[in-house]
Parts: structure tokens; sequence; C-alpha cells
């Protein structure tokens, strides 16, 4: 873990001013709406100027007769069953519950029963909600039962080193069509430390879906359907409802456990929901779950090199069959090394990154600006970080950099390069491996076993020694050796090709090769015969499907018992794909962790919003004189209660203010 201390130096390792004014200077863009999905408003025209709304989203009633416990905790599955109805009415009717006119109370009981389905995979208690973790299980496994791999799940959380913001949410929902539930914390203010940070301690939550965003300077507002009304008949379903709610930046928070230790912990801020509840908790969000159209992703594709740079190539599946997109980034070569060592890796939320080794090189992203996509330079070495030989995304989010045998990971950098206003990358942990390495490759067990590290494996150039690290401290790194009769050329290590599966198995293809090689978890090694004629790359997508690029184009082929099958399109969609030198798919990932995540306040449950008059504070229906002292009483305090009228941590002005602006009400 990072320590810090309490001066105004401690965040000089933050990545600031060349990044954030070269994103200035591109970001600006306005993508037009023209996709069959009801993204009636995509506008990004900057970090600080942007809108988002969708409509024709369902807004599933949670309190429903036939759920355990009247479905009074099942807003996550409810949140999230809406995702299954838009697909379904987007294209693909076949995915469950299906095209149904979901308002109309004739499809009430088919709504229940698919809540019920849907809460039972995510384990959700009727008595004390879901916890997390297990609802991205559950989704996940319903999506991969319903639509196989044309949509990809991604489940991002509040960590010690990343946070979950609206900007991020919006610019996803923008650039990838993503629909998204979300969750928020309740969160205890316990006081403020010596950094002059106010430590925080999650105490439940409540998630909801995302139909709209929209940010104007330094307003931020955030649209939603809210799967909990208390006032609505259990046997019908309610008119569906989006509200809109601020949903401000706030700045200099701490998740710990404790104030007295809690400058041991990372200084970040949130997005934080204005709702009127009046009880003296920040409302902040830490959780999105995200459905999207699946992606590949590659380079040198048709048109080759450009100029000595090289073309980024994405290849998007839509909503419904004649919706895809496709688009490109070129990186000049006034910026780069030599693109033939160069290799494509995607972070977790679809942002395309470029790596060219060695000195010249360095790790490039691309950036949308209102001339288009764009590739521009990660000042990493205002992180310390001079030379970037290869990079991957660890499960944990993190971007994992290798220098030599050193690997640092860069925690902020999952959604792209940082805007002003954002939480500023960090050095997050690092190890050295005991030997030279040639290659990296992330694991992908985190997202399927509960408790798994989130990792990375490296491996040496002879391809007989591997070394496995991850960010957790509890988990000692180790290192392991692969055995001779894996049939590989170790003169031939820079065109391997390195993919693992959900069941740990690592599988490995080299150019012109007539098989596939697998080392499994429990140290067995696997060969599979391919008729191809010129393999020249390897990708694996969510049902461990090995898709080959044989002579530039994408050949599909599942795992049967009689071993591998060519299957095609039925296999995967991006089938018969033209691709170039590389080649990669988008895969569903997961950043849960027990060590952050596992506690009971990390259930998410029902959470009422209010509809008592602000400044109401004993509850007696009238804003008066009790009510005043109430709140001169408690001036000053960072844990106010009730007293803290708007919810900010904090009694003070503006508290005063709203109390008296409801005076005598």
């Amino acid at each position: 873990m990072q320590q810090k201390n309490c001066t105004s130096t401690r965040r000089t390792s933050a990545i600031t001013s060349p990044a954030t004014a070269l994103v200035a200077a591109l970001a600006a863009s306005t993508i037009a709406s023209t996709l069959s999905a009801d993204f009636t408003t995509r506008r990004w025209t900057s970090e600080t100027n942007y809108k988002l709304a969708i409509s024709h989203m369902t807004d599933f009633d949670q309190n429903r007769s036939g759920l355990a416990g009247g479905g009074a905790n099942h807003c996550y599955p409810t949140a999230t069953a809406n995702l299954f109805t838009y697909i379904a009415q987007h294209g693909y009717s076949y995915c469950a519950p299906g095209d149904y006119d979901w308002q109309s109370n004739s499809n009430h009981s088919r709504g229940t029963t698919f809540i019920e389905d849907l809460g039972n995979l995510m384990d959700t208690d009727g008595s004390s909600g879901t916890r997390h973790g297990k609802a991205y299980r559950g989704a996940r496994d319903m999506l991969r039962a319903e639509v196989g791999s044309r949509f990809v799940i991604e489940d991002e959380s509040w960590s010690i080193f990343n946070v979950v913001s609206l900007k991020e949410m919006t610019k996803h929902a923008i650039d990838e069509r993503a629909v998204q539930s979300f969750c928020y914390g309740k969160y205890e203010v316990l006081g403020t430390n010596d950094c002059d940070e106010r430590a925080l301690k999650r105490d439940g939550g409540h998630c909801m879906t995302l139909v709209g965003a929209e940010r104007s300077g330094s307003s931020r507002t955030i649209t939603y359907h809210d799967p909990d009304g208390t006032t609505d008949s259990n046997t019908t379903q309610s008119t569906f409802t989006a509200t809109t709610k601020d949903c401000p930046w706030v700045d200099d928070l701490v998740v710990w456990p404790a104030v007295t230790t809690s400058c041991l912990g990372n200084n970040q801020s949130m997005s934080r929901i204005l709702r009127s509840t009046g009880d003296g908790y920040l409302r902040l969000i830490d959780r999105r779950l995200s459905i999207r159209p699946a992606s590949s992703y590659s380079w040198s594709s048709y048109t080759g090199f450009v100029g000595g740079g090289v073309e980024i190539r994405t290849d998007s599946l839509g909503w419904g069959d004649n919706d895809g997109s496709v688009r490109a980034a070129r990186v000049s070569s006034t910026i780069i090394g030599d693109p033939a060592k160069a290799s494509l890796i995607v972070s977790p939320s679809g942002v395309p990154y470029f790596v060219v080794p060695g000195p010249q090189g360095g790790l490039f992203v691309e950036v949308r600006g209102e001339q288009g996509a764009q590739i521009v330079r990660v000042p990493t070495q205002l992180l310390g970080v001079n030379t970037v030989d290869d990079a991957v995304f660890a499960g944990d989010r993190t971007l994992v950099v290798r220098s030599g045998r050193l690997i640092r990971a860069i925690a902020e950098l999952d959604a792209g390069l940082p805007g002003e206003e954002d939480n500023k990358p960090f050095i997050a942990w690092g190890a050295e491996a005991p030997f030279d390495i040639a290659k990296m490759v992330p694991s992908q067990r985190g997202q399927y076993v509960e408790g798994a590290a989130h990792s990375v494996i490296a491996f040496s150039g002879d391809l007989r020694a591997a070394f496995e690290v991850s960010g957790d401290p509890e988990i000692d790194p180790r290192g392991f050796s692969i055995p001779a009769q894996l049939p590989l050329d170790p003169q031939r290590i820079g065109d391997t090709t390195i993919v693992e599966d959900s069941m740990g198995t690592v599988w490995f293809a080299q150019p012109g090769m007539g098989h596939v090689a697998g080392f499994t978890a429990n140290g067995s090694v696997v060969v599979e015969q391919l008729p191809v004629e010129n393999m020249k790359g390897l990708a694996i997508d969510d049902r461990d499907n090995l898709l080959v690029v044989d002579d530039g184009i994408v050949r599909c082929f599942s795992h049967t018992p009689k071993g591998l099958v060519e299957t095609g399109m039925d296999g995967s969609p991006f089938a018969g794909r033209q691709v170039g030198r590389g080649f990669t798919v988008s895969r569903s990932t997961t950043n849960f962790e027990p060590r952050f995540h596992g506690g009971e306040g990390w259930r998410d449950v029902t959470d009422v919003e209010s509809t008592a008059r602000p400044g109401d504070l004993d509850g007696d229906g009238m804003v008066g004189p009790q009510d005043l002292a109430g709140v001169l009483g408690a001036w000053g305090s960072a844990n106010g209660g009730a007293a803290d009228v708007d919810g900010d941590g904090f009694v003070g002005p503006q508290d005063l203010a709203a109390l008296l602006a409801n005076w005598g009400a």
C-alpha cells in the first residue's frame, strides 16, 4: 500500500499538468446519436461540459409480492434487471426476460420471476440485501447464458486504487454505448484526521439504474431510475419515473476503519448524490455494473503502416444486427519508436493503449478530440517510469508497466488520462522479478474465483520460468517453472502471444505454428492441433473460445469433449473479421477484492429517500425554533446527523440557510 505523509507535498507523484493540458486540448468532441439503441443524447464537448440521456429504459419496482421479504432488499437485482430488458428490447428479443410492455400490469408476474431468478444468481437475501462480489458473478452468468459473447459485463468498485466517478460512467456510456446500474454507499463520517481528510466508513448502500448525466462547468447532475418505492403496491407496476439529483465531486476523503490511522490511506475524491435524507451520511457512488456490446481491437489494420506510425482499429458490435461501428486512431511516427515491436492493450473500460518498448518508445493512449480519435503519449516519467518495455491491465484496474525486471502498477489510468479534477495517477504497488522478463500477461482467475489475486504473470525469455505478483500485500509473489515439454521456440518469444482463460490455463501461440499449447493451473501441458495455415495471433473471449488469427482472418475454436472444434460465428461474432498484426477482444472484468468489499457494510440494501421538509430536525412536521437550536448546537461538527441539513458532512452556513429557507413550513 502506498504510504503518505500529511504535508502539502504528499501528492507530488501524481501525473499533473502535461497530461491534463494535453487532454484539454484534444478532448473536445460532439458525438452524434446514430444508434438504434435509445442513447438520445451523447454529447461530450469537454471534461466540464457533457450530457447523456437514455430513453426507453425499464423502471422495475423492487417491492413485489413473490420476492423474499417482499423485495425490500432486492435493489441490486431489480436495477440490473432493467439492463436485461433493455438488451431484449434493442435487437435481442431472445434475451431473458424478453421484449414485453413492462409498464403493463399484465406482465408484472413475468418481471417478478426474472428479478427473482437474477436475485438467486446474485445470492440476494430478502432481509440483508446483496453481498458485494456475488452480484457481478450472478449477472455475468445470466448474461453469458442469454447472449453468449456478444456483450461483456464490467464490475467496477471503489478500492484504495480506484474510484467510480460520474464522469467515467458518462464517458463509458457515450464511447462504448454501455447501459449501467450503479450503487452508492452510505458513508458514516468518522471525523477529520491530521491530514485534513474526512475519514469514512461504509454502512450499507443502495443501487439504481443510470439513465442520464450532465455537467456544465461546476454543476453536475445524475438521472436514474430508483427501484425503491415504499408507497407503491407490491402487486402492480408503478409509472416509470426518472429522478435527477445534484452529483458534486467531493474532495479530501479517505475510506478507513478508524480516524487515528486514516492518514495511511489514499486521499481520494468521489461523486456524491444529494438525496433528501437528513441522516448525516454521505451517499457516494462506489460501484457500477455496465453491460456493453463486445469489441475487438487490432492495429496496422487494412491500411498497414502510416508514415512509420500505426493505425489502431476498434470494431464494436452494436445494439442490433447492423448497428456496429468501426473507429480508427493513428499514431504519428514522430512520437514512437519501432512499431514492429509494439503491442496493443485495452483497459477494462475499453480504452486502447499502445505500447512501444525501448527508450524511443513509450506508452500511448487513445483520446477523442475535435479531429477524431488520436493517440497521445502518457507522461509516465512524472511517476519515475522513464522506460516502458511492456504493459498490461491487472484485475484491480491498475496499469502494470515493466521496465527491465521492475514491475510497477499505476492506479487511476483505467479510464484514460485524467482531467484536472480527477484523482491523479500514482504508483500503487511494485515488485522486482528474479529474472529478465520477456512477456507479461494479466491473470483472469480473479474474475471467476472469489478471493483470487488480481495478479500478473511475467515470463522469462526462454519461456521456462514464470513469476506471479499482485497488489495484495497478504499474498506473496511466487515463482514457478514451466515444463520443458511445452512445445515452444524460445527464440521467438518476441512474436509469442500469451493469454489466460477463466480456469487458469495459460495459452501460448507462435507465428507459423499448427497448434496452441497450454499450461494448466495444476501444472499439466496441453497441446491442441489446429487446421490453420499461417497463425499470427491469439485472443480469448468470455466463453474461453480461442480466437486465432489465420492469415489476417479471425477463426473461432471452442472447447469440446473431443478437443478444440472450429465453431465460426456460432462460437464468436468476431469470426471472419479481417484484422492486422495485433488482435484482442474485450472481456468481462471485476475488481472485487474481499479485503476491501467483504464486510457487512458492503451489502446493498434499500435506502429510502426522506420526504421530510429540509430543516425539520425533530420530525414534528414543522421547521421552527427547536430545529434552529439543533443546527446551532451542532455548529462546526463534521458528524452532525440530522443537523447536517444539506448532507455534505459538515454543519455550517449552508445548513442554516437551508433551514431558514423552509422556516415555518
